[in-house]
């Protein structure tokens, strides 16, 4: 099909926590308290990265690398070595390997060699980091932020990259806020929210089938489209993103597998 040219507009958190470890990354270590800060933006990112709704697993992914690391500390004061089955050997050897890395003083360029250790490395809690922040392109987070961190880089050697890249984040959200969508946008149904457009194509997508059964059902208007998942948040997501459009909604559900709300409930 012919490219068609967008913007997207995605639930940022995950990306925006995930930029602060990879800032945080890019600084120089000088001692062991950059690490233990290390530690708690990773623990941030797995209490923020769903936002106001954080769920039970995340949490208690957080609750886990905190237990982790106080039991690190623990065991280093008393001089024995980190228990071999502990979350953190592998998140420690990522760690040493970005460690490592030769930065360039080229911001984008350090940003992806960082992102790359990550994404490549045998922790998966980092893995998934790395994947959230492919949603972030430095370059297009403009001239200014880049000019920043390399100024940073000549005076300081990144030392400040992270606060560089918090306070871009900040004045990146109003700036977003004061302006209105134009063209083609993509959103998810809790993005639309109090927006409105000419015209809406509400997309569904198709479940996975095996052996002629449904094995998987993402990226439904109700969760897994089933009649036991509706509610009055589903009701409410559905009817505040058909009634964004001014001239007119298209609907798009599987033919297969229609959208319970559109068939009737039981």
């Amino acid at each position: 099909m012919t490219e068609v040219f967008h913007t997207a507009t995605i639930e940022m958190e995950a990306a925006i926590l995930g930029a602060e470890v990879i800032g945080l990354l890019m600084q120089p270590s000088g001692d062991s308290r950059h690490f233990a800060q290390f530690i708690d933006l990773l623990c941030n990112y797995f209490q923020g990265k769903d936002g106001s709704e954080p769920t039970q697993g995340a949490l208690k992914e957080a609750a886990s690398i905190r237990g982790a690391y106080e039991e690190l500390l623990a065991s280093r004061a008393n001089g024995k070595a980190i228990r071999r089955n502990s979350i953190l050997v592998n998140v420690l050897t990522v760690y040493d390997q970005v460690r490592a890395l030769v930065l360039t003083g080229d911001p984008d360029k350090d940003w992806r060699a960082v992102r790359r250790v990550l994404e490549d490395g045998a922790c998966k809690r980092l893995k998934e980091i790395a994947e959230e922040v492919r949603n972030i392109r430095l370059l297009d987070r403009g001239t200014q932020l880049r000019q920043q961190l390399s100024q940073d880089w000549r005076d300081n050697g990144y030392r400040n990259a992270l606060a560089i890249i918090r306070q871009a984040f900040v004045q990146e959200h109003f700036s977003t806020s004061a302006k209105p969508e134009s063209g083609v946008v993509v959103m998810n149904m809790h993005k639309a929210k109090g927006k409105q457009f000419d015209e809406v194509i509400i997309f569904e997508g198709w479940p996975k089938r095996a052996k002629g059964k449904i094995v998987a059902n993402t990226d439904r208007i109700v969760r897994f489209n089933s009649r036991d998942q509706i509610n009055d948040q589903a009701r409410q997501n559905f009817r505040v993103s058909v009634t964004r459009g001014r001239r007119q909604t298209t609907i798009l559900t599987p033919k297969g597998d229609p959208c319970v709300l559109l068939v009737g409930e039981a």
